[in-house]
């Protein structure tokens, strides 16, 4: 429960990001402070030589932009300095950064900085991504086929440092020479819902762009977030200063309610280094909405085939009902069926569509002249993006014929499995389907992850009875299991 005006748990922040990443309606605000864990330096650290050399003391002045200023005032207009400034501020020895490699992989395609470096950029790129930079006005009239990742550089880049916002000056008459950039920001404003990350609350750029927010403010404003470290008195900046830490924390509820009033929501973490896991959680969250149905089927002994049909299309039916997306790699007895049934709810409906409900992904024939441990390495890394595109897993039977007609378990699941496992999705599985579903539902019941309800999993263990009324109850509690993890419905 949050404890002061405009504070927002991690729990709550976590379903309601997920939830517009799944509407397809969030974007990503990434400031100076996902850069430094790279090397590179803060907003102060970039402006302190500036103000030594104007002898002002950068830890007892608030406004930073007026250093800047003062600064270029002082060179006659002259930004050669301050140009080398930023160029240097840029590290060449870039470090691992956990924080920008999990917003690169987030599955969000609109993301603005305020940051000159190209870290955004190449982690982006590094995730697979194909990205479409705009750095000027002139830039947002052109667009690169295919792209998956927009990112606005809203003040600039090192590569045109003389075009880079800093000075008062720049802020000042931002609209007037950015107007098309300016209109971007705000439409997105207006349109999406905006997670702030790397920002401190005496960063310039944090304010100007708040002042872009209030001009989009209506009685109807969107939800935004934004990530804050929580001042604690253990900080190195409050060591002997007791003064300084009781002001700050008053300063910092202050503050976290003025960003209240522009419909920003603040959650806090007690250390930059919760920041990544809590993005992997979201991107867990918002891939709950597709849902992998691992399965596979030769031996139909423990389950008539009949039956076994009518499982899977009623469930990938039912699963395109609910508006979910169902993804299928085409699995021997079981991917047949699941298309079958997806198609037939997307053909009923009026406003589903093939892309947004189904996704397919047929195994790669094995060519003749491959060695049997090339094969096995195509089919891992084929699985690895299979499973990476969704939030649920469900395993369904899991059997196949040896070349000597001998039934056993199939290990590509089992290998589906341990894939999903590391990657921390939520997997379900259907015992009473039996071989490879059966082993995974007993190993569960042994230690059953916190995210199944115990009563609702009890029931996937077996059936009595097959029929058509049992198969259409095991359907809604394997629903029932998935809904609970939907941040639509959690």
């Amino acid at each position: 429960m949050a404890d002061i005006i405009g504070e927002i748990s991690k729990e709550d922040f976590v379903k309601g990001y997920a939830l517009n990443i799944q509407k397809k309606e969030a974007a990503i605000f990434v400031g100076a402070g996902t850069s430094m864990p790279s090397g590179n330096l803060s907003w102060m650290e970039l402006i302190k030589p500036l103000a030594d050399a104007l002898q002002i003391n950068i830890n007892s002045y608030n406004d930073l932009v007026d250093i800047t200023q003062y600064f270029l005032n002082d060179q006659a207009g002259n930004r050669n300095f301050i140009n080398d400034r930023i160029l240097d501020s840029i590290s060449d020895q870039q470090h691992d950064n956990k924080t920008l490699q999990a917003i690169a992989e987030l599955p969000v395609s609109t993301f603005w900085t305020t940051n000159y470096d190209h870290l955004l950029e190449k982690y982006l790129e590094k995730s697979g991504r194909k990205v479409d930079t705009k750095r000027n006005d002139a830039s947002l009239t052109n667009s690169i086929r295919g792209r998956d990742a927009t990112v606005f550089k809203m003040h600039g880049d090192k590569d045109d440092v003389n075009d880079t916002v800093i000075t008062r000056d720049d802020f000042m008459s931002y609209d007037e020479k950015h107007p098309n950039m300016s209109t971007a920001l705000r439409g997105d404003f207006i349109n999406k819902t905006f997670l702030f990350i790397g920002y401190s609350f005496n960063d310039p750029n944090l304010n100007y762009i708040l002042g872009k927010v209030k001009r989009t403010n209506t009685t109807n404003q969107r939800r935004h977030f934004c990530i804050v470290k929580r001042i604690q008195k253990n900080d190195p900046i409050y060591q002997d200063n007791d003064q300084k830490f009781q002001q700050d924390e008053v300063l910092q509820k202050y503050k976290v309610a003025d960003l209240n009033g522009y419909g920003i929501k603040t959650v806090f973490v007690d250390s930059y280094d919760e920041i990544p896991s809590i993005l992997q959680d979201i991107k867990l969250k918002s891939l709950c909405n597709n849902v992998f149905i691992s399965g596979s089927i030769e031996d139909y002994k423990d389950f008539d085939k009949s039956s076994a049909d009518k499982l899977i299309f009623k469930l990938a039916y039912s699963l395109v009902e609910k508006n979910f997306k169902v993804i299928s790699g085409f699995g021997l007895g079981v991917g047949d069926n699941v298309i079958n049934g997806a198609l037939q709810a997307i053909d009923d409906s009026d406003h589903r569509s093939l892309d947004d409900n189904l996704s397919l992904f047929p195994f790669p024939m094995a060519d003749t002249n491959e060695r049997t441990d090339e094969i096995r390495a195509r089919w891992a890394k084929y699985r690895n993006k299979i499973i990476s595109e969704s939030g649920i897993c469900l395993f369904l039977f899991g059997n196949k014929k040896t070349v000597d007609g001998k039934t056993v378990l199939a290990d590509g699941m089992m290998e589906e499995f341990e894939i999903a496992k590391s990657m921390n999705k939520f997997i379900i599985p259907v015992g009473f389907t039996k071989s490879v579903a059966q082993k995974l539902w007993d190993k569960f019941n042994h230690e059953l992850p916190n995210y199944l309800n115990p009563k609702d999993f009890q029931k996937l263990e077996k059936i009595t009875e097959i029929s058509e009324k049992s198969i259409n109850e095991s359907v809604q509690t394997i629903l029932k299991l998935i809904e609970q993890l939907n941040p639509q419905n959690s």
